[in-house]
Formats: C-alpha cells, sequence, structure tokens
C-alpha cells in the first residue's frame, strides 16, 4: 500500500488535530463504518455511537497508525473491536471452551454456502442471520461479510483458533439447514 502525497498530508493533519482534515477523513469512513457496527451489534443507536467513538479513537490513537495497512483497514479493527467489546459489555457473551467442543470438530472440508443454486438474496441471508444466537452471527459476520480469517476472528474473540473453526463450521451448518427450510 502506498499513500498518495495528498494522503500523507491529510493523515498528517489529522494526527495533528486538524478538526477540518479529520473531518474530511470521518466523512469519507463515517457510512462505512456504521454499517459494519451495525452488522455487529443489530441496532442502529448503538452503532451509530460505536461508529463515532471508534473516530474518535483513531484520531486520538492516529500516531499508533503504522501505515502499513490502509487507514480503513484499521479503522474498520477499532470499529469491530468497539462492537465487539459493546456486546460483551452489554450482552454478556457466551464463552466457549475448546475442550468441551473439540470432540465435534468434523473431518469434512468446509463447504461454500451457493447463494445462487439456493435461489436466495442476500437480504434474506442477512435475515436469517439476524434470527441466530449472538456468537453464530458475530462469526458469520466476521468471517463471510468482513472477509476476516479464522486466526483474525480468534484473536478478537479471545478464543483459541480450534474453538474458532468449530463455531465458524457450527454457524455455516446452522445457516446451510435455516436455508433448506426456506
Amino acid at each position: 500500500m502506498t499513500l498518495t502525497e495528498t494522503e500523507i498530508q491529510l493523515y498528517d493533519l489529522c494526527e495533528q488535530g486538524d478538526r477540518k482534515s479529520q473531518m474530511a477523513v470521518y466523512d469519507q469512513y463515517c457510512k462505512g463504518m456504521y454499517h459494519v457496527a451495525l452488522r455487529i451489534v443489530q441496532d442502529e443507536g448503538e452503532a451509530e455511537d460505536i461508529m463515532q467513538e471508534s473516530m474518535i479513537t483513531a484520531f486520538q490513537k492516529m500516531s499508533q497508525w503504522n501505515r502499513r495497512a490502509t487507514f480503513g483497514a484499521w479503522l474498520k479493527r477499532i470499529v469491530v473491536n468497539n462492537s465487539l467489546n459493546h456486546l460483551r459489555k452489554h450482552r454478556k457473551m457466551q464463552k466457549v471452551d475448546y475442550d468441551s467442543v473439540s470432540y465435534e470438530m468434523e473431518a469434512v472440508p468446509d463447504q461454500q454456502i451457493d447463494m445462487e443454486s439456493a435461489g436466495m438474496t442476500a437480504k434474506k441471508v442477512l435475515e436469517i442471520m439476524k434470527a441466530m444466537n449472538d456468537r453464530y452471527r458475530e462469526v458469520l459476520t466476521l468471517s463471510l461479510i468482513e472477509g476476516m480469517d479464522n486466526e483474525e476472528i480468534s484473536e478478537i474473540l479471545g478464543i483459541s483458533n480450534g474453538a474458532c473453526r468449530t463455531t465458524i463450521s457450527r454457524a455455516k451448518d446452522s445457516l446451510r439447514q435455516k436455508l433448506q427450510a426456506i
């Protein structure tokens, strides 16, 4: 990733606390980051608060951004972490111990969900995901929608990589079953 001279100047001004530059960056990312938070917390007001708090955090900690990743990727990570922390604080997310579920790990390779052959639209899939339990909805959102890999998800959720794989596999199975029932 290489930043243009204009982007470097903009981010440098943001780091120095220039409000106009921060507003320009805010305007560029606010809608996308709102939707990231909304997909996780499932509440419009909470998602807006999380997005705004994440933007403030990003501007305060701009010096910690190593600029190897894009600003958007770095900001998205802040939004995802803040969203999950919000859920943990308000809903007391259930933690799954790897040892208690390891016996159920699947030996078959992971199958992709083929939306076209199932005749489903993305909107219907999202509606089904909303009805799933919180843990399944979270891992599917991070995996399928946000495109994170197992290592990132396990780090964010504070679970082992094996428990993450098991949870994702179960969540996908649950989603497949709900899709087939329609």
